[in-house]
């Protein structure tokens, strides 16, 4: 077993992605009240997000802690909650999502 949840990069990443997540929630109740350019703000927020996240799970592939195993267990079930089709890896899933962003930051310069 690895101890993959005893690594300091480990834990503090997880911290960062909290913080970031609760950011990001908290701006969504304000963001329609938001200028263009905060809202393009919110975006490379979650842009950034996005891509801390795909390097946290692939952490986790690489992993053979069963709490890892567990975790991105849990991360697929969720993502077949928002749109991950059976069969499609994660970064299908991923590609997806910066997709919308890309779209929704087009969409602030119309």
């Amino acid at each position: 077993m690895s101890g993959f949840f005893d690594s300091e990069l480990v834990r503090e990443s997880l911290t960062e992605l909290n913080d970031m997540q609760e950011k990001i929630f908290e701006d969504m109740l304000m963001l329609p009240f938001l200028s263009s350019e905060k809202k393009r703000e919110h975006i490379e927020m979650m842009k950034e997000f996005l891509e801390k996240q795909k390097v946290f799970i692939f952490r986790l592939s690489l992993s053979d802690d069963p709490k890892a195993i567990e975790m991105k267990e849990t991360i697929m079930k969720s993502a077949k909650m928002f749109g991950l089709n059976d069969g499609d890896n994660l970064n299908v899933f991923f590609d997806r999502l910066e997709e919308t962003l890309n779209n929704l930051e087009d969409t602030l310069d119309k």
